[in-house]
Formats: C-alpha cells, structure tokens, sequence
C-alpha cells in the first residue's frame, strides 16, 4: 500500500481550486486531505463507477481514456501538475465516463466524497473556484471539438503540443519551453482524431525544421511556439 501523509495548508494555497480561502478554510481542507504517491499504471478512476474521492495533482502525469466498441483504448486528454481529477461525479454522483490512470509515478492530495461536500457547504469561495474549474473545463473541451472540425492534422498537432507547453511548460533559458512529462505520438494521434502514421511524418517535419525538440524519453521542448500559434489558427 502507498504511504498517506497529512498535509499542511501551505501547500493547499498553490492549488488552484484553494486559491482565496481564508485559514480557518485551509484549516478545515487540510484536517481531511492527504497526500499519497502512487506508481505508474495506478487506476484512480474506473468508468461508470460512482466517485468516492476527488484528487490533485501534485507531482507526474495522468491519461483520461475510454474504450472503443472494439475493446481498444482512446486518450481524451493529459493532466498534470495542478489539475483536479473526480470533481464531477463527487458534484453529482453519476457514474464515471472514462477511466483515469496514471502515466508514472504521481504524486497527489485526495479527499473523500462526503469531506468534500461538506467543506463546500462551508466555503462559498470554494464552491465558486470549482465552478470556475468546471467552466475552464468544459471550454476546453469545446476548443478540442472545435479544432478537430475546423484545423487540418498538422494545425491539430501544432494546437494541442502549444496547449500542453502553455498548460505544463517550463520555460529553459536559451532552449525553450520545456513539457516536463513525456508524450508519445500515439497518444497525440489519439486526442486530435488523426492516425499514428500522420502524426508522426508532421512531427518529424516540424523537428526538421526546428519548432520543436524531443528527446529520449519523449519530452517535448517548443523553441518555435510562434510558428505552432501560426499553423493552429483555422
């Protein structure tokens, strides 16, 4: 079993759906969240299971995928650093979608169902951050839609590498904007509705030309993002 700690309400102010609360919040938040590291391959949500916990991410990477009529798996989207995972079905308490695993060793706050309910009874801030969470969410989504409609594969693949250098990007001096988590082609191909074969002659034209690097273990680091701005525009 993975090690569980307490936290300190330090580290719930950088998260951003606990940005605002007063102490006495923080307080109440950290007396019932814990922190866990969990390994690569780790379910943390099964589809059409009612969720019992809401997670944050501290540390690694997570995949959201379905399955296809065929049996054979889909990624929708990444989450890293930051991102909140099972906050809808703890709002609702429907069945999950899709099924969230980890893609390394992650590092995560979590918190029960009925903790998390009550402690948005009490904070009203929090209530709101969450729907701002949702908001950003469902946007998101929409501006995925939108692209797969309207931009061609190249533009597809330029949008959604700029997307994740602006969402989990570190800028490195003289080199770029570093994605600190690995991400293959395959998983590309599949959130932008493309084969794996396409993805991968756009890629290997875009690194020829210099808009991007990726190194040995598949981590993306951007030196061009202008001309990546410049191809996903419909």
């Amino acid at each position: 079993m993975p090690m569980i700690e307490a936290i300190e309400i330090t580290e719930l102010r950088e998260l951003p759906l606990f940005s605002g609360l007063s102490e006495d919040e923080l307080l109440a938040a950290a007396e019932v969240v814990r922190r866990t590291t969990v390994p690569a391959g780790t379910m943390l949500i099964s589809a059409e299971i009612p969720g019992e916990a809401i997670y944050f991410i501290l540390d690694g990477s997570v995949r959201v995928q379905v399955l296809r009529e065929n049996g054979s798996e889909i990624t929708l989207t990444l989450l890293g650093p930051g991102d909140v995972v099972g906050e809808m079905s703890l709002v609702h308490r429907n069945g999950r979608s899709a099924w969230v695993i980890t893609r390394k060793e992650t590092t995560l706050l979590w918190m029960e169902r009925k903790a998390f309910q009550r402690l948005l009874e009490l904070s009203p801030h929090l209530a709101r951050n969450l729907v701002q969470d949702l908001s950003a969410r469902l946007q998101a989504a929409n501006e995925r839609l939108l692209s797969i409609a309207t931009l061609d594969v190249t533009g597809r693949v330029a949008r959604i590498i700029l997307e994740l250098a602006e969402r989990y990007g570190k800028p490195v001096p003289g080199e770029g904007v570093h994605i600190f988590f690995p991400v293959t082609q395959g998983e590309i191909a599949e959130m932008i509705g493309a084969t794996r074969e396409r993805v991968n002659q756009i890629m290997v034209r875009l690194k020829k030309a210099g808009v991007f690097s990726i190194d040995a273990e598949w981590r993306i680091t951007v030196h061009r993002p202008g001309i990546l701005a410049e191809l996903s525009r419909s």
